[in-house]
C-alpha cells in the first residue's frame, strides 16, 4: 500500500463511514475510529489489535507485518511512525492555521507564562484556549496528561477549538514532545524560550543534545515573532536564528525587554511595574515574558484590568499555616529550580527554611546529589522524602540524595511523604516567627507514582486539611 492509498482509504472511511478520530492508544477507540498500532512488541501489538477491535475500530494500521493478513480491518503499512505528523494533518484539515498559536517552551516556566498569557489573552477579549496539564475548572484551560501530547490530540483539539470559534491556543512545548515529533507540522505564529538548566537527562543523555533539541523548535518552525530569554548561552544563539525574533532579560539592559531588580519591565520607552502581582521574582519575571510575548503579537495590553493575576497551582503557591508562618508548595524538581526558590525563600523571609523533596526515580539520576546541596544550603533542616519512586528503591534515591548532604543531624529521612509534610508542620509550627515549609518537587500533581500505579496524593489536600491550617 502506497502513502497516497493510505491517505485516500483514511479520507473515504472520514467521509462515508462516520470516522471522527484516529487514535494511538487502543484503550481510547471509539466505535468507527481509525486505531494505529506503533508498538514494536510483537505479543503487546497483538494485545492492542484484539482491544481496538473490541472497541469497534473501523481501520487498524500496523506497521508489523506479521498482522498483515490477520484480519480485513488490519492493513500494513511500513514506517507509519515518520507519517504521523502528515496523517494528523490531513485528517484533520490542517486546523492550526485558523488560529493563532503559542508555543512556550523551556526548562522551567512553561506552566506559568502559559497560564498569565492566558489571563491576559481573556482580557484583551480574545477568545483563547490553554492546553496544561495541570487540572484547573477554569473556563477554556484544558487538560492534557502529557505536557505536549501526540499530534492528534493536538490536531483534534485544535479542530474542536475551531468549531467552537476560538481565536487562539496555548501550548507548552516539552523536550519530549519536540524530539519526538508530536508538534511536527503545526502551524506556530509565536514562539517563546525561557530558560535552559539541567533536566530529563535520563532520556536526552547530555545538557548539548538536550539544548540541540530546545534550539530545534526555533529552527523547525516558520513564526510571525518570537520572544526569547537571552540570559543563557542558549538563549544568544536562539535569538540569531531570526532578526524578527525579540529578547527578554533581567541582566541585559539592551534587550528588546528589559526586566529590572525592581521588577519593572521596560520596552519601547514604556514601564511595566509588576511588583504587585507576585511576591516572588521568579513568577514576575514569567509574567513580565508573558506581557512580552502579548505585546510582540500585537494584543493590548491594559494592566489595570488584569489586577488579580493568577498563579497556576503549585507553583509557588503560598499558605499561612500558623500565624506568620508559611507554607510554599511548588513544581521544582530540578536543581534550578529548587535553587530559585529556596533563594527568593530567604530573601523574602527573616526565619528558619524547612525544606521537603525527593527526586523522581527512573530518571536524571545524576541531579540528585547537586539537589541535596541545594537544599542544604540554603534550609536550616530537611526532610528527605519519597517523590515518584516508580520501579526504583526509594532506599537508593535517598543514598543518591544524600551523597550531597553533609549535615546530618539538620536532616530527616522519612519514606511516607504524608508523613514526612506532617513532621514538617510540627517543625514549622515551633519555628520562629516568618519561617517557612517549603514542599517541592510535586507541586499540582495529586498522584504518587509507585511501582507501575498512580495512587491518589496531594501535597496540597494534606496541606489544607491539616487540623492546624490557620490556627
Amino acid at each position: 500500500m502506497t502513502f497516497d492509498e493510505l491517505i485516500s482509504l483514511i479520507l473515504d472511511l472520514k467521509k462515508n463511514s462516520g470516522c471522527k478520530s484516529i487514535n494511538l492508544n487502543s484503550n481510547f477507540v471509539k466505535k468507527n475510529d481509525i486505531y494505529l498500532s506503533l508498538s514494536e512488541d510483537p505479543k503487546k501489538n497483538l494485545e492492542y489489535l484484539s482491544i481496538a477491535r473490541s472497541k469497534g475500530a473501523k481501520l487498524i494500521i500496523s506497521s508489523d507485518r506479521a498482522c498483515k493478513n490477520r484480519h480485513s480491518s488490519i492493513k500494513y503499512f511500513p514506517n507509519l511512525k515518520n507519517k504521523l505528523s502528515e496523517i494528523s494533518n490531513i485528517f484533520f484539515d490542517e486546523p492550526s492555521k485558523n488560529l493563532k498559536v503559542y508555543g512556550i517552551t523551556g526548562t522551567n516556566g512553561k506552566s506559568s507564562v502559559s497560564f498569565f498569557l492566558h489571563q491576559i489573552l481573556k482580557e484583551s477579549n480574545l477568545k483563547a484556549a490553554l492546553l496544561s496539564s495541570i487540572k484547573n475548572k477554569k473556563k477554556d484551560v484544558f487538560f492534557s496528561e502529557l505536557t505536549t501530547p501526540d499530534t492528534f490530540f493536538l490536531n483534534q483539539f485544535f479542530s474542536n477549538l475551531c468549531n467552537e470559534n476560538y481565536k487562539a491556543a496555548i501550548l507548552e512545548i516539552s523536550s519530549h514532545g519536540i524530539h519526538q515529533k508530536r508538534i511536527q507540522g503545526l502551524d506556530f505564529n509565536f514562539g517563546c524560550f525561557t530558560n535552559i538548566s539541567r533536566d530529563h537527562l535520563d532520556y536526552h543523555k547530555s545538557m548539548k543534545e538536550y539544548s540541540r533539541v530546545k534550539e530545534s523548535f526555533f529552527l523547525d518552525n516558520v513564526f510571525e515573532t518570537c520572544l526569547i530569554n537571552i540570559d543563557s548561552s542558549l538563549g544568544k544563539k536562539i535569538k540569531k536564528i531570526s532578526s524578527n525574533f525579540y529578547s527578554i532579560s533581567s541582566k541585559e539592559k539592551k534587550a528588546d525587554f528589559f526586566f529590572d531588580k525592581n521588577s519593572v519591565l521596560h520596552h519601547d520607552r514604556k514601564i511595566y511595574n509588576l511588583k504587585n502581582y507576585s511576591n516572588s521574582n521568579f513568577m514576575q519575571l514569567n509574567f513580565a515574558m508573558a506581557i512580552s510575548l502579548a505585546i510582540i503579537s500585537k494584543v493590548k495590553i491594559n494592566l489595570n484590568k488584569i489586577k488579580n493575576i493568577l498563579n497556576p497551582l503549585g507553583r509557588f503557591e503560598k499558605i499561612e499555616v500558623f500565624k506568620g508562618k508559611y507554607c510554599v508548595i511548588d513544581y521544582a524538581h530540578s536543581p534550578a529550580a529548587l535553587e530559585t526558590i529556596l533563594n527568593e525563600i530567604n530573601l523574602s523571609h527573616n526565619g528558619d527554611v524547612i525544606s521537603i523533596f525527593g527526586c523522581g526515580g527512573d530518571r536524571d539520576k545524576g541531579k540528585r546529589k547537586k539537589m541535596g546541596e541545594i537544599a542544604e544550603k540554603f534550609s536550616n533542616e530537611l526532610i528527605i522524602t519519597n517523590d515518584n519512586p516508580r520501579w526504583e528503591d526509594p532506599l537508593k534515591i535517598k543514598t543518591d540524595i544524600m551523597k550531597g548532604i553533609k549535615k546530618l543531624s539538620q536532616t530527616h529521612f522519612i519514606l511516607d511523604r504524608k508523613e514526612a509534610i506532617e513532621k514538617g508542620l510540627n517543625l514549622l509550627k515551633f519555628a520562629k516567627k516568618d519561617s517557612v515549609l517549603l514542599i517541592a518537587g510535586k507541586g499540582h500533581e495529586d498522584f504518587q507514582e509507585i511501582e507501575g500505579k498512580k495512587y491518589s496524593f496531594s501535597d496540597r489536600k494534606i496541606i489544607h486539611k491539616s487540623e492546624d491550617v490557620n490556627r
